[in-house]
């Protein structure tokens, strides 16, 4: 075997251990999908009688969803340096795939700097459904990165929950999405290591 095949394994060897080294460290690891403290004590704390919103099916419910759906559905940033802070309560309770936010103002400047390496961004929903104070919003998300030839639209999956407090902005904001295929996998080592994973699977 070659001195350089050699170099590129070990090297690869070193990587996928320090990779696995830090998964394994939770100690400030940003978790989607764990339910711990913060998210048990948002579920408490915002609460809300289904008897406090609008009845199921009535104008008034379409209203309070259209802002939560319309600041999505034209995703820019115009639209969300006009509406974040409208659509969302001050205190919130905000977590996805990156990042667990308690701010309206920290939402808006953390999806206004997730626009800077997109050409365009959409979402599309296909259900709203609704169960006592709680809704869960059924979306496609859809990409064109700056880097990838213009109309290279990249499509993913996946489902928010939401709740909203008597003045209609939203409190509780659960995102179920995979960032795998989209995202992670345009980091080159990242992708090798996903592959190399799924193949271990």
């Amino acid at each position: 075997m070659s001195v350089i095949k050699l170099s590129t394994t070990f090297l690869l060897s070193l990587l996928l251990v320090v990779f696995f080294i830090g998964c394994t460290s939770t100690e400030n690891m940003h978790t989607q999908t764990v339910p711990d403290a913060g998210y048990r004590a948002a579920l408490a704390r915002t609460v809300i009688e289904d008897s406090k919103l609008p009845a199921a099916g009535s104008p008034a419910e379409s209203a309070l969803l259209a802002g939560i759906l319309d600041l999505f559905k034209n995703y820019t940033a115009e639209n969300l340096a006009a509406n974040v802070t409208k659509v969302y309560a001050e205190q919130v309770y905000f977590r996805d795939a990156f990042k667990q936010l308690d701010s309206a103002a920290a939402i808006e400047h953390y999806l206004l700097a997730g626009l800077e390496p997109i050409e365009a961004a959409e979402f599309v929903f296909s259900n709203v459904l609704r169960k006592n104070g709680d809704f869960y919003l059924d979306w496609t998300m859809r990409l064109d990165f700056k880097k990838t030839p213009a109309g290279t639209w990249e499509e993913s999956i996946g489902m928010t929950r939401i709740r909203f407090n008597q003045a209609g902005q939203v409190v509780f904001h659960q995102d179920y999405w995979d960032p795998t295929d989209i995202v992670y996998r345009r980091i080159p080592i990242v992708k090798q290591l996903i592959a190399y994973v799924k193949q271990k699977l």
